[in-house]
């Protein structure tokens, strides 16, 4: 007895000294894939970062698989201050920012060093500008990654191939049209709940950079992989607005220089996954077709022009600024 009596003593003692309970601040990161996934590396290069920069005044928590909801859920909870970081990816926002929709446009960006460099300068920091009046703080940019298309029906090499099948897009204006020029019936809806849709036969397959079509294992219900590359997409790294202007000046430099820093481990991670997945998705069984970028490219062109309809002067100095860094470095 005495014995048990000593040991709940020391556990109480030991709870007390814990990080956890020393620390001054207390940050909560919601995502919605699965722990190995490139996102949540990144969001543990961020926590490695605070923690260490902090010397542990400040704890980071990291809920992965739709733990604190789905990404509009997550957003809604740091513009009402009950959530501190998440992040999405630039069209999803446009919810808040509709002209932000323009930027997931399919092959407006040829490959991901040319949305770095559009994102790494003024593109970016005009985003931030739009981005933070919406009851959130953008701290930087993570890679979504390049998408590619799967289903569980044919092969899908021309945009023909694509006619009558079931696509799901993000909720995203621009994102679902892009597929809808492409040739599929796109259908919108939660990723958290694209597997089982699949599986069910609501829709025959989805799209999403490599990382995701292997983390969610749609390799179990999708046969056949598409290396269309028609969309890079990036997420803006938020933090709630309420909660950031009670952060000292200090706790405000480490989190920002955090996330800055761990930009470039999370986009070593996708780069990582890109050039090994393939193999995985193949063993998996999946059949693996290249097909006519080019015959894609041409059939959702015409979507510059109606953004350009909808948003004016926006997006058509948008679209300059990524067209002028498009083949530097």
């Amino acid at each position: 007895m005495k014995e048990r009596m000593f040991t709940a003593v020391l556990l109480a003692a030991t709870a007390l000294v814990s990080p956890a309970a020393a620390a001054d601040l207390v940050i909560k990161i919601g995502t919605v894939v699965s722990g190995d996934h490139p996102e949540n590396v990144g969001a543990r290069e961020i926590e490695r970062l605070i923690e260490e920069r902090s010397n542990g005044d400040i704890d980071v928590r990291i809920f992965t698989d739709s733990q604190l909801g789905n990404q509009r859920e997550m957003v809604e909870q740091l513009r009402s201050g009950t959530l501190e970081m998440t992040w999405v990816t630039t069209g999803f926002f446009g919810s808040w920012v509709p002209e932000l929709g323009a930027l997931e446009i399919g092959y407006l960006f040829k490959d991901r060093e040319h949305a770095f460099r559009a994102f790494g300068g003024e593109l970016g920091e005009e985003v931030a500008s739009r981005v933070n009046e919406h009851g959130v703080h953008l701290l930087g940019y993570f890679e979504a990654g390049m998408r590619h298309l799967t289903n569980s029906k044919r092969p899908v090499a021309t945009p023909e191939d694509l006619a009558g099948l079931k696509i799901r897009t993000p909720k995203s204006t621009y994102h679902l049209r892009t597929l809808e020029m492409m040739g599929a019936n796109a259908t919108p809806m939660a990723f958290n709940e694209l597997y089982t849709a699949m599986e069910q036969g609501v829709v025959d397959g989805q799209e999403n950079p490599l990382s995701n079509i292997y983390s969610a294992k749609f390799s179990e219900v999708n046969d056949y992989l598409s290396l269309t590359g028609h969309l890079h997409l990036t997420h803006m790294v938020l933090y709630s607005d309420e909660l950031w202007q009670k952060l000292t000046p200090e706790q405000q430099e480490i989190i920002h220089g955090a996330v800055q820093d761990a930009q470039q481990v999370q986009r070593d991670k996708v780069a990582a996954d890109d050039a090994s997945l393939l193999d995985e998705l193949a063993a998996e069984g999946m059949t693996i077709t290249e097909p006519d970028r080019d015959a894609f490219a041409a059939k959702v062109a015409p979507l510059r022009d109606d953004a350009i309809a909808e948003f004016g002067d926006t997006v058509v100095e948008w679209f300059e600024v990524i067209d002028d860094v498009r083949d530097e470095g």
